[in-house]
């Protein structure tokens, strides 16, 4: 006689099915019955046959998304006729994905392998650059420490052509050997570094570039504020203001003259009857002219 199969309530549709109405899981919120808890039907219905639908399904129970699967079931689909999502379910759930979940998923592996690649494109991109400026034969760490010297001596030096470039970049490679020979911290290796140090010495001052040189200039953050008006004053003073032409304009014939209708009488009102006078008509020297010219 055969066994009866176990009876499972959907959740969606809330209706009891023989346990071939639900697909298998290994999730360990599926644990007491290795079943989803809704049927076939309603997932399908659901889905309709809609590929973000069925993301989204398989996000909510919980089961991966798989592009070679999928593929695999379209090509199964249009030999078969059968329905992608049912042909999908069932391939999805073989032995080799049954442990699979939504983080398995292909839209998270491509993701981080796409960042991943990105990643290590410019890294190669940069390592590519340091080797053919510094030469093959170093270390990422030590590119990477060379570059950073290489940056420091371009900002606080100026680089007017190639030769100081090349005193720039054997003063790098000197600095490189002195942190080295520092790290391994062997009693010996102190008189090398004394004189790689005064290799560089000779180097900088050779090119004209002494520490003391880059230094010079900030010496003035030394000097008081007193000081430093003086040094100004005497180098380039301040020039004295000129009159603000604008603002003799306004106070005389805008202002003065709103003082004027007002009946006042003072410093504005004088500027702006004197400077309207040289605008203004006075008939009083007219006709004393014209006296003196009929006499």
């Amino acid at each position: 006689m055969a066994k009866q199969k176990d009876k499972f309530t959907c959740t969606c549709c809330g209706k009891d099915k023989i346990e071939d109405h639900f697909y298998s899981s290994n999730s360990p919120f599926h644990k007491n019955t290795g079943k989803l808890h809704v049927c076939k039907d309603c997932f399908w219905e659901y889905v309709n046959d809609d590929v973000e639908n069925l993301k989204q399904a398989l996000r909510m129970i919980d089961k991966p998304f798989l592009i070679d699967i999928l593929n695999s079931s379209e090509e199964e689909s249009k030999s078969t006729g059968k329905s992608l999502i049912k042909l999908y379910m069932k391939n999805v759930v073989m032995n080799r994905n049954k442990d699979l979940t939504w983080a398995d998923s292909d839209i998270f592996n491509s993701s981080q392998t796409i960042v991943e690649n990105h990643i290590q494109d410019d890294n190669d991109e940069e390592i590519e650059e340091s080797v053919k400026y510094w030469g093959r034969g170093y270390s990422e760490w030590e590119y990477s420490f060379l570059e950073e010297e290489r940056y420091k001596l371009m900002s606080s030096f100026e680089c007017p052509d190639y030769g100081m470039e090349m005193i720039m970049k054997d003063i790098c490679c000197i600095n490189l050997d002195i942190e080295k020979l520092r790290q391994e911290r062997k009693d010996n290796s102190q008189k090398t570094i004394t004189n790689l140090i005064d290799t560089r010495s000779k180097l900088m001052n050779d090119a004209n570039m002494k520490p003391i040189q880059s230094t010079g200039a900030e010496g003035n953050d030394q000097i008081t504020f007193g000081t430093l008006i003086k040094k100004w004053e005497n180098e380039k003073p301040i020039p004295t203001p000129l009159e603000d032409e604008m603002k003799e304009y306004i106070d005389t014939f805008m202002i003065g003259h709103l003082a004027k209708m007002e009946g006042l009488n003072n410093e504005l009102t004088e500027k702006y009857d004197q400077a309207l006078s040289n605008y203004t008509i006075n008939f009083n020297e007219i006709n004393k002219n014209d006296e003196d010219f009929e006499d």
